[in-house]
């Protein structure tokens, strides 16, 4: 057998939004789901990809995830809003506050949304994107639970926390940059589980708070330039949670504390054009990085590449040829989609 299959990334997109619908959800959502799953696996990023397909359904069975939520908005002021995600499955709900967010920037000039009771919201950089995509400036964070430890401490107290910058303009028209607070995001860590593959020592550490290179002792993930990375966590913690009401941090840690899925979410975007038009603000963006193109570099220095350029790169290869799926999680997918009466994607079939 194969190690990998190489499955086209239209067919992959609606097997997988097929499977959601088998679970409860509308069309519409699981399309939304399944488009910003496939998106980080066409960009590289597999462990937000299709990785967490069987995650989502077992949360979705479970509960902790609910395929029918309404995500509601609920009045702030006029250019701000929170939004009740009901514990709809995280991509339904945080686009449903870019839309209300894109809607009310363009009347106010800027909008800002609290996104409360959400769940896994995927890799943010997709709804920074699309927003830049729209015009707007985009600043998206995503609040979960503690899985991160503060400097200087063993267990984990803090979440990891991510942020994604958007702006119209850049090499590829739009750039973005994503990160999360953790040196390795807590998905890389479980794939790598999943994987059987060892970490670097410096990303985890195991029960006893001892680094870990073996990702199935791995429980505990450390932040991105120590108080840095750790101090971004703890306002976003802030900003996304404690701001719209629902903070998940100290709740789960206080004595008696239920560990369970949780999330939140923050989205700020800004109408260019109210400032400058857009051209001119693309242009100067486009200056900005060739200018930082054209500067010296090192002899053995890789190409210098802005925010997302990579990605995007990724994207245009596996466009062209096809999605890179391992043959364990080609097989879980085969499996899943027999299981449930669904067509597998021929470059599946050989691993169910």
């Amino acid at each position: 057998m194969a190690e990998e299959a190489l499955v086209n990334h239209a067919q992959l997109q609606d097997f997988v939004a097929a499977l959601f619908e088998s679970a409860g959800m509308g069309k519409t959502d699981a399309g939304t789901v399944a488009d910003i799953l496939v998106w980080a696996d066409l960009r590289g990023v597999e462990s937000h990809g299709v990785e967490r397909v069987p995650r989502y359904l077992a949360l979705l069975k479970g509960g902790q995830m609910q395929a029918t939520a309404v995500p509601e908005i609920q009045e702030v002021a006029g250019a701000a809003f929170r939004v009740d995600a009901m514990k709809a499955v995280g991509p339904v709900g945080m686009m449903r506050a870019v839309d209300e967010a894109a809607a009310r920037a363009r009347n106010s000039g800027v909008a800002l949304g609290v996104v409360a009771n959400a769940t896994h919201t995927g890799a943010i950089g997709y709804y920074a994107e699309k927003a830049a995509q729209q015009g707007f400036a985009a600043i998206v964070m995503a609040a979960g639970m503690p899985l991160m430890a503060w400097p200087g401490t063993k267990a984990p107290s803090i979440s990891t926390s991510p942020v994604a910058i958007g702006v119209p303009g850049g090499p590829d028209g739009v750039m973005v940059f994503d990160m999360s607070t953790a040196i390795a995001a807590s998905g890389r860590l479980r794939k790598a589980t999943l994987d059987k593959k060892p970490i670097p020592e410096g990303w985890a550490l195991d029960a006893d708070g001892n680094p870990a290179t073996d990702p199935g002792k791995a429980v505990t993930s450390l932040p991105v330039g120590g108080a840095k990375g750790a101090g971004l966590s703890l306002m976003i913690e802030i900003l996304a949670g404690v701001l719209g009401g629902t903070p998940i941090v100290a709740p789960m840690l206080q004595p008696g504390g239920e560990k369970r899925h949780a999330a939140n979410g923050l989205v700020i975007l800004i109408d260019i054009a109210r400032f400058r038009p857009l051209a001119d603000f693309a242009g100067d963006v486009d200056l900005l990085c060739s200018v930082i193109k054209g500067m010296p570099r090192f002899e053995d220095a890789e190409a210098v590449r802005m925010p997302g350029e990579r990605g995007n790169a990724e994207l245009r290869a596996r466009q062209a040829h096809g999605v890179p799926l391992s043959a364990r999680l080609a097989g879980t997918l085969a499996g899943l989609g027999t299981e449930r009466g669904i067509a597998v994607p021929q470059a599946l079939e050989a691993f169910a």
